[in-house]
């Protein structure tokens, strides 16, 4: 390319660059409105996610993923086991949280829920392609998801998928729409550079030697100063670098790298995503075919679909009166709470509603309807390749972009250079996943994904449907037609694969919150007095229903079995065992010296709420002791408790961990309180 054709071309980006702005700046995007409304949407996301964070005890799998936290922010070691455990991001997020704020239930779940807030901004940020309306409700559903909130108050890693999963389609986004880098990018590329050249500037300190404390301090200070300067040298590059846009796509590189890092689900995410996008191409082709035949093309697939429903309710009509009976049980009279029951019926005949009265009108009015809003650029593979420019800027961002990839990749799983294994392991990961994910774990059957949907989550579901079918009958906004693909096209996978754990069902809810936010957005847009009063309607329906439903599960029934999300959790009976503990070991005069014996089986999430016990030993089996100030039973054992340890122990309490499991706390007698009872009671 010549050097003419090269100013050319910066000067066309430029341009556009600058026309960008301007629209920007004076569009309704910026306006108070848009503003307000965003801050109101992410205060529900901090409040729901951040207010009583401890009011649960911890899951089975937060207590275990403690237990590799607490070993790496005590003894700096961390060992990715491609067999047992999801990815090492977690670990090292959380550490940085813990060694600000100490290592306690707070400071390790707030390092999830700030990702789910996290999660919320970025998708505010989608309002060129789902319109200010639409992001600012798929925003909102994303905040009031019960299956969000419930998740993002959890130690595991699962809200930091759905963020990473969100920070791949954004940043590919922002590349193809040719955007300036802003001040976000900016800092978020800084901060990723800090953490690739941190564990350089620390291993060399430790040359140093524990001996030499002052030397290593030195080394610190001066390797990280340097390293200070070679970030503002490569960042101050790269901003003039096109505009900064090669940002976007290094940053949607780190996010894929990181969404590796921590699970291995990544591949299902990516591979649907790259199926989704191949579908709304054939489908514009198809849709560019057909012409006005594509509402017919939807009527006759309605027509069908009714008829066949039809025909199925009168064939089962007794167990279709089974089902809406049992379905009243369980939403009405088993839960006392009529009103939900009633608001879910009427929502699903408003949606149903709401499409027929939006297909009719389109159908009637076709091309010369109106249009909410256009997308800021064509999302076409040739708008994705004009992005990179000329060859070698194509080769220079490839390579900078894959490069970032497979450093941090080797970087988290290596535990920072440190065990070279992890980076083996990372591959062998698959092997096993593909066995352990040919396994049904809960048992709730094919269509389990559905039933927690329905139970918990109808709103988004139904909103979701609306705006995929909005989104393909009009085929003018490719990222919607996108998102619809996403959302279904994940539940289908997840649907199809056997094994099924409630908080995989957040990797399509994100999808399914951006689709439903975008048809609210289609239909309050539109000059129709009655689309623009169903839309309204809708989004407060669907808000009134998700803002009790997730106070419902969040701080009322959050260990109640018969709830959506909620898989063998640990019952808020166990948090008085931990007191009891806390409280004998204060008695003994020990305090923290107290020894604890750990003789049952059962104990996850245990080995956290002690982690500042030395002596708490986690035998798991019966055996012999006398001088331990207590021991914590399971309730199996309890025909060989009074033989075992009658003679010294007295029982101070009995405990559930989670369903079916309960653990019995013995005392020493000299310590025991009076109420304390003896061993031999329990079998009486």
């Amino acid at each position: 390319m010549s050097k003419d054709k090269e100013r050319s071309e910066e000067l066309t980006d430029a341009e556009i660059e600058v026309a960008k702005e301007q629209e920007t700046a004076s569009g309704p995007g910026f306006d108070y409105l848009s503003i307000s409304g965003s801050l109101a949407v992410g205060a529900v996301a901090v409040f729901l996610r951040f207010w009583q964070l401890g009011l649960k005890p911890l899951h089975h799998d937060e207590g275990v993923n403690g237990f590799f936290l607490t070993r790496l922010f005590r003894e700096g070691i961390y060992q990715y086991d491609p067999a047992n455990y999801h990815g090492p991001d977690l670990y090292y997020l959380a550490l940085a949280f813990s060694k600000s704020f100490g290592l306690n239930t707070l400071s390790v779940r707030s390092s999830v829920a700030l990702f789910g807030v996290l999660t919320v901004v970025l998708v505010l940020f989608l309002r060129r392609y789902i319109g200010r309306t639409g992001a600012l409700v798929a925003g909102l559903l994303i905040a009031l998801s019960p299956g969000m909130v419930y998740i993002s108050r959890y130690f595991i890693h699962e809200i930091l998928f759905v963020f990473f999963s969100l920070g791949i389609v954004l940043g590919v986004l922002y590349f193809i729409e040719k955007r300036r880098v802003g001040s976000g990018g900016v800092s978020i590329m800084t901060l990723l550079l800090l953490i690739c050249f941190l564990p350089t500037a620390l291993n060399l300190a430790e040359l140093a030697g524990e001996d030499r404390v002052w030397l290593k301090w030195a080394l610190q200070v001066s390797l990280l100063a340097v390293e200070f300067v070679l970030v503002f040298m490569i960042m101050r590059m790269l901003c003039a670098w096109k505009a900064g846009r090669p940002i976007y796509l290094i940053l949607a590189s780190a996010s894929a790298a990181m969404l590796f890092a921590t699970k291995e689900t990544a591949f299902i995410t990516i591979g649907t995503m790259a199926i989704a996008a191949l579908c709304v191409w054939l489908w514009r082709k198809i849709d560019a075919g057909l012409g006005r035949k594509t509402y017919a093309l939807f009527g006759l697939v309605q027509i069908l679909a009714v008829t066949a429903l039809g025909g199925l309710a009168v064939a089962s009509r007794e167990k279709l009166y089974e089902s809406a009976s049992w379905a009243h049980r369980t939403f009405a009279e088993d839960t006392g709470q009529p009103l939900v029951f009633y608001g879910m019926i009427f929502l699903c005949l408003l949606t149903a509603a709401s499409w027929i009265l939006f297909f009719v009108r389109r159908w009637q009015s076709g091309e010369a309807d109106e249009e909410s809003f256009t997308e800021p650029v064509d999302l076409t593979w040739s708008s994705f390749r004009a992005g990179f420019g000329g060859r070698n800027d194509t080769l220079l961002i490839l390579a900078a972009a894959f490069f970032v990839f497979a450093y941090l990749g080797v970087l988290f799983f290596s535990s920072f250079f440190t065990y070279p294994y992890g980076i083996v392991g990372a591959f062998e990961a698959y092997a096993i996943w593909t066995k352990t994910g040919s396994a049904d774990h809960t048992q709730n059957g094919f269509f389990a994904y559905l039933w927690w949907a329905v139970q918990l989550e109808l709103p988004i579901l139904l909103l979701s449907l609306l705006g995929t079918l909005i989104a393909f009958l009009k085929s003018r906004h490719r990222f919607a037609m996108f998102a619809g693909l996403w959302a279904f096209g994940l539940f289908a996978a997840y649907t199809i694969i056997p094994y099924k754990t409630p908080w995989l069902a957040l990797s399509f809810l994100l999808p399914m919150c951006i689709i439903g936010g975008y048809g609210v957005n289609e239909l309050i847009a539109s000059r129709n007095i009655l689309q623009k009063a169903a839309g309204i309607l809708l989004a407060a329906t669907s808000i009134a229903l998700l803002s009790f439903q997730t106070c419902n599960l969040n701080f009322v029934r959050y260990d109640d079995e018969e709830m959506a999300y909620i898989y063998a959790h640990t019952r808020r009976g166990f948090l008085g065992l931990i007191d009891q503990i806390n409280h004998y070991a204060e008695k003994s005069g020990k305090r923290q010296d107290a020894t604890i014996e750990i003789v049952s089986p059962d104990y996850w999430p245990m080995p956290w709420y002690t982690n500042d016990y030395p002596n708490a030993v986690y035998g798991g089996s019966l055996k012999d002791v006398n001088t331990a100030e207590m021991i914590v039973a399971s309730q199996k054992q309890a025909d060989e408790l009074p033989q075992r340890y009658g003679a010294h122990y007295k029982v101070a309490g009995q405990y559930p961990l989670r369903p079916g499991v309960e653990l019995y706390l013995l005392v020493r007698k000299d310590l025991a309180d009076p109420d304390a009872k003896e061993i031999y009671q329990l079998v009486e």
